[in-house]
């Protein structure tokens, strides 16, 4: 059901949210048949699932023809942040993002829990089940990686270094947070959100012994209005099947 109770202010921050779970979730169904063990594989198929699901929940509060919208609007007209943009094609980047986006999702719906909007407080009950168990999936196999192999901690503690800089444009403030926050569509800001985001991210490296050179810094304040290298080919893959056959529903 589209709402027509909310600003378009409002309106545009849902959208951030939503195009990074359709993101995220694009990405993480890649791995489908291609995951480096069968168990991984499943869970991966389950969580992206789930991802794009949070996103269409949040389309159509939007918009009523949600396939379009998701799939047929320009690149420039997404409002996803680089970090969930990017291909990842090592495994291990994919875990790391995995976890710092689990991280960063638990904080987000949260938020959103007791939201004046109650369609999406409803939305924000079930997604943050669901986050929590892809949060606790991606510890536990985190830590089962970090506890095997010298190169195979070498390798995730690399990556974490390389990403985690990265996975702080989840916080660039978005157009409409301000009108979000005075109508009570979220409950908290992008920068006390980055704040509670840090605190977690250092509190996991910590249970696992892990010391980095890592400072949090500021979200950029325009990367959600610009793609990332190499969008446009992903946005295109999105669309091969309707290219096909136009009237398949997603």
């Amino acid at each position: 059901m589209t709402l027509t109770s909310i600003d378009d202010g409002a309106r545009e921050y849902l959208l951030a949210l939503a195009d990074d779970e359709h993101m995220m979730g694009s990405h993480l169904a890649w791995w489908i048949g291609i995951a480096p063990f069968l168990e991984e594989d499943l869970s991966l198929c389950s969580i992206a699932q789930d991802e794009l699901g949070h996103a269409i929940a949040v389309y159509e509060l939007l918009v009523d023809d949600v396939d379009h919208f998701a799939l047929r609007r320009q690149p420039s007209e997404y409002r996803s942040c680089s970090f969930v943009e990017m291909a990842l094609p090592q495994w291990e980047d994919t875990l790391i993002r995995h976890w710092l986006y689990d991280v960063g999702e638990q904080i987000r719906w949260n938020a959103l829990v007791d939201s004046s909007v109650p369609e999406l407080s409803s939305i924000a009950q079930r997604a943050l089940a669901e986050e929590s168990f892809h949060r606790s999936h991606s510890t536990l196999l985190l830590r089962r990686s970090l506890s095997g192999s010298e190169e195979a901690r070498q390798r995730l503690v690399s990556s974490m270094e390389s990403l985690l800089p990265q996975s702080m444009t989840m916080w660039s403030p978005v157009t409409g947070e301000v009108d979000a926050l005075a109508g009570g569509v979220t409950s908290l800001s992008s920068s006390d959100a980055e704040t509670a985001y840090s605190e977690a991210v250092q509190a996991d490296l910590n249970e696992w012994g892990i010391s980095l050179n890592w400072a949090p810094t500021s979200a950029p304040h325009n990367d959600r209005v610009a793609r990332v290298e190499g969008f446009d080919e992903f946005h295109a893959s999105l669309n091969l099947v309707l290219d096909l056959d136009p009237e398949t529903e997603w």
